[in-house]
């Protein structure tokens, strides 16, 4: 890629964040705390490392896929949290509490 098409690229991206392509958060974990939030929500999944944030899943998907059939293994997708460890989080920890213990 030469200067010319590096400034072609920047202007694309400028553009495209201008619009709201790709601005509403496509995570089907709408209960999470963190849903639409994607700075937090990237800062934990690069904290933690157990896995990619939902949204970036499909950009590894073909090529993990491709080569665990290479490998002659499978590639498995990670549950889910179900909804109601989300709506307990918000029973027993609501949000704005963060400096109260939490009872047993």
């Amino acid at each position: 890629m030469d200067r010319d098409q590096y400034v072609e690229l920047i202007k694309e991206i400028r553009a495209m964040l201008a619009s709201d392509v790709d601005a509403p958060c496509s995570c089907p974990k709408t209960k999470c705390e963190w849903h639409g939030n994607c700075y937090a929500c990237v800062r934990i999944h690069r904290h933690y490392s157990d896995h990619v944030p939902n949204c970036l899943q499909h950009i590894l998907k073909d090529k993990v896929q491709a080569i665990a059939r290479a490998a002659e293994m499978t590639a498995e997708k990670k549950p889910m949290t179900p909804d109601e460890y989300w709506d307990y989080v918000r029973e027993v920890a609501p949000l704005g509490n963060e400096d109260q213990p939490v009872e047993d």
